[in-house]
Parts: C-alpha cells; sequence; structure tokens
C-alpha cells in the first residue's frame, strides 16, 4: 500500500488510494473521513460512488451514524467489522440517518470498516458499503481490510503530524525549509529539484559541494566517484532492486571539517513542480554549525521526547552513537537505550531503518525498506 503514504504527504490522490482499499474488498461505494471529537468537525478525505451533494450534507448527519456508535460502544478502534454485527437490521431501518441519507441519498445498506483513533482528539471513519440488494460482507472481507489498516493509520498519523509541523501549507518543501540542517530533492537523474535554505548557503560557498546542471558534484575527485556511486544505485531502475541509500564524508578545500552526506531514496513518486517522478533525497550536515533546533521538526512529526529527536537527528548528520554519546556526556548505554526507545516508537527494526523512515518522512514520503547496498556502510 505504498499509494497510502504518498496521498498521505500530498504526492497522490486520495482517490486512487480508495479505488484499492474498494476492490480489496469488493465493495460499490467508501467514504474516509477525519472527526475531531471536540469540535465536531469532520473532514471528508476521499470518497466513491457518491455525489458531491450527498457529501456535503455528510456532515449534518455524521453525530447520528450508528455503524461509528458502534464501533465506539464496543470498543472495537482500529479494527474491521462488518456493520450487521454492530446495528442490527431493524434498528439500522428505523433510523433517521438510515431513511433520511443511506438510503434515498447514497443507496447504502452494507458495510465494513473502522474508526481509527489518532493524536488530539481525532478519529478517522472509514467504510465500504454495498447496497440492500447486494450480498452483506463476510468476514473473509472484513480480514482482508484488517490486514490494510495498520498502514491506513501510519499514513493518517503523518498526514496530520506534517499539518501540525505547518499548518499554512502541506507542501513537502514546507518542513525541509525549516531545517537548519542541509536538504536537497533530486529526480531520478539526480538533477537538483529543491534545495533548502541550508544546502543552498552550502553550496554557494563552494567549499566541497557544488551545483551544475547534471546535479550534485563533490569538489574532491574520489569524494564524487563516491557520492556518484550512491546517487546511481539510489535510482529506480524497472526490475532492479533499489539502494537503500548510505553516508559519505565530503573533504572541504578549506580545511574545514567534512560535510556528512546521507542520501535516502524517496517512495514511489514524489509531486515536484507539477510532474510526478521517483526522487532521491540527500540530507548535508555541516559540523561546525548547530542543528540543535531542528529536533523540534522530530517531536512534531514523530511524537520523539528531547533526547531521542536529538540522537535520532545527529545520526541523520552522520555522527556515530559512541561520538554522540560523547558530546551529550552520557554512556554508551545510556544513547543505545534512547535508539531502542525510538526504534519501538516508529516500530523499525534497525537503526538504519530508523533513519531512513525518518529521511524520507522529513523528505514528503514513505520510507525505503530494501537493504542497503553492500558497498554502503550503513551508519554505526
Amino acid at each position: 500500500m505504498e499509494d497510502l503514504y504518498d496521498a498521505a504527504l500530498g504526492c497522490r490522490s486520495w482517490e486512487e488510494v480508495n479505488h484499492g482499499l474498494l476492490n480489496h474488498v469488493d465493495g460499490q461505494t467508501l467514504m474516509m473521513s477525519v472527526h475531531h471529537t471536540k469540535t465536531a468537525s469532520v473532514e471528508v478525505l476521499g470518497w466513491l460512488g457518491m455525489s458531491g451533494e450527498s457529501l456535503q450534507d455528510y456532515p449534518s448527519f455524521a453525530p447520528h451514524d450508528l455503524w461509528a456508535a458502534g464501533y465506539v460502544e464496543r470498543r472495537l478502534f482500529g479494527r474491521a467489522a462488518i456493520g450487521s454485527y454492530l446495528v442490527d437490521e431493524r434498528t439500522l431501518t428505523r433510523s433517521l440517518i438510515y431513511n433520511e441519507y443511506l438510503r434515498p441519498r447514497v443507496g447504502v445498506f452494507h458495510l465494513v470498516g473502522t474508526v481509527l483513533p489518532m493524536d488530539g482528539g481525532y478519529h478517522a471513519v472509514l467504510g465500504v458499503h454495498r447496497p440492500s440488494d447486494a450480498k452483506d460482507f463476510a468476514p473473509i472481507e472484513a480480514r482482508r481490510l484488517a490486514r490494510l489498516l495498520p498502514h491506513v493509520q501510519r499514513a493518517l498519523e503523518v498526514r496530520r503530524r506534517l499539518q501540525q509541523a505547518d499548518q499554512a501549507s502541506r507542501s513537502v518543501y514546507s518542513v525541509l525549509d525549516r531545517l537548519r540542517l542541509g536538504a536537497i530533492i533530486m529526480d531520478a537523474n539526480g538533477r537538483l529539484q529543491h534545495v533548502n535554505a541550508a544546502a543552498d548557503a552550502i553550496l554557494h560557498s563552494a567549499d566541497g559541494l557544488t551545483r551544475t546542471p547534471d546535479g550534485l558534484r563533490a569538489a574532491h575527485k574520489d569524494d564524487d566517484r563516491r557520492l556518484q556511486h550512491l546517487i546511481g544505485a539510489l535510482r529506480q531502475k524497472p526490475g532492479e532492486a533499489r539502494s537503500a541509500g548510505g553516508h559519505l564524508r565530503v573533504r572541504r578545500p578549506s580545511g574545514r571539517p567534512a560535510y556528512a552526506v546521507m542520501l535516502a531514496p524517496l517512495g514511489g513518486a514524489a509531486a515536484i513542480g507539477g510532474k510526478i517522478s521517483p526522487a532521491l533525497l540527500a540530507f548535508v550536515s555541516d559540523p561546525t554549525k548547530s542543528i540543535a533546533s531542528d529536533a523540534t521538526v522530530l517531536r512534531d512529526l514523530f511524537g520523539f521526547p528531547s533526547a531521542e529527536a536529538h540522537l535520532v537527528m545527529a545520526l541523520l548528520s552522520g555522527i556515530a552513537l559512541p561520538e554522540f554519546a560523547r558530546q551529550r556526556g552520557v554512556t554508551h548505554n545510556t544513547v543505545r537505550t534512547q535508539l531502542g526507545r525510538a526504534m519501538a516508537r516508529t516500530e523499525t527494526r534497525s537503526q538504519l531503518e530508523l533513519v531512513l523512515l525518518v529521511a524520507a518522512s522529513i523528505g514528503g514520503t514513505k520510507a525505503a525498506h530494501s537493504a542497503p547496498s553492500p558497498a554502503i556502510k550503513p551508519p554505526r
């Protein structure tokens, strides 16, 4: 379900995602909406098989949704259930929402769906429907939907956290532009498509890294060879496994400490300049610059406590665990405990997977879970 993460980050329409969900359980109509418990606000994220007028009317009927109420009463949050299990037919057919909305306006009678809890008093409601003359959903179809729900919930949480990070804009660039860590998005050919202010300053200094019409180049011949190898390995080629990225040091002619560069793949597609194309993400860290404030971005996106946020940002900057422990004045075991908590919080299984997930989420797309190229050393 890669499309879910792309939709959550504005790189793909929810309509495409909903077609996949609808077909997965053989439904005829679908609605996905986000509700706020205190304000009673309703935002419809996606629908299929319903008219625009019906959708405009839904918020006024949402408080009378017997199916959603059934999920809440039975505490079935995050679980897929069939509508007839939640509400018996007699109760449904006598209800206000059925007689004034479901039957005359959208032709809905059978349902399989869920209510997904979210942070900040929000919850998502997903329903896939069939009309009264169709057969009811079966348990096997509820199980099919259930297998997708962790991905649906994660995508909606990422979407919500990005909204919180910058309510003024949901552009994938809005988060990048908040970073003091240099961030560069490249297309599948390595050409630069977006450069945040920190990276722009680095490239303008021409002290080890420069911008060319063909892409990013390193001043030192050996560094440039390794950089181009990383970029080449990250390009998505049909039928070939894609690299998970890696780190390298880029020496500077000025003699200042080398830049730490990390490259990672962005998801299946990134919406840039109105075009859809595979893309790469590079983080460039100048060890002479402080990036402590960037930990705030990680707290917004992932809910990391301060210590974990600083650790993950250090890993993104190419700082090894022992060095980070020395800088923070704590033991290596303390840092490893913080790393374990950050991995548990993001449901990742390794340090490399954690770094790639965070990098790709900041970059505005899903994380890649492919194995690292043997030629690329992951951070220690």
